[in-house]
């Protein structure tokens, strides 16, 4: 009686999960924003960065790029090096407005301008389409020598191989430098 049981339950457990569906997604990512931490010394000194976090989905798991990805759409001086497209976005009259980051070449006794944006390794060691999910966080400088009390956002978003662009997300409003304001 109790193999009939045993024998019985087995079944049941092995139709319930063979009758389950794949996971499907879009093939175009879709991230989703999950928050920002800043990171601050033992010390409670601001180390001028902080790691955003967000989630992401992909229909066909062609997301990130290998270290020989160098030719075009993906050279170092197409539209596509970057697969995380990070705008840098400043607080100005109580509105949050795309800026540039300057930062002093003292080679060229110019400024340059600062990108926040990434190339991040692929996520699947495969060609063959799979579904995928997951988190990423991703390390950003966010004090700005130049201005060092403002209120910042960032917006991002990333594309897969097949130049598939996410949907964009924001931060949450970001002092650049959070000790300083809670003296206020």
């Amino acid at each position: 009686m109790k193999n009939r049981i045993l024998i019985g339950m087995l079944l049941l457990v092995t139709v319930m999960f063979s009758c389950q569906k794949p996971v499907e997604y879009p093939i175009e990512p879709k991230i989703a924003y999950e928050g920002f931490t800043y990171l601050i010394n033992e010390d409670s000194t601001f180390t001028g960065e902080g790691i955003v976090s967000f989630s992401y989905t992909d229909g066909d798991g062609d997301l990130g790029l290998d270290d020989s990805d160098t030719l075009p759409p993906f050279g170092f001086h197409d539209a596509h090096y970057y697969n995380m497209v990070i705008d840098y976005m400043k607080c100005v009259n109580g509105e949050f407005v795309k800026t540039p980051l300057l930062s002093w070449n003292p080679q060229t006794q110019s400024y340059d301008t600062v990108t926040f944006n990434a190339r991040f390794r692929r996520l699947l060691d495969s060609d063959k389409p799979k579904a995928i999910s997951g988190r990423m966080e991703y390390k950003l400088t966010v004090q700005n020598p130049l201005s060092p009390d403002d209120t910042i956002k960032f917006e991002i978003r990333i594309l897969d191989r097949a130049l598939h662009e996410s949907n964009t997300i924001q931060t949450e409003a970001i002092y650049t430098n959070p000790i300083l304001r809670k003296q206020i």
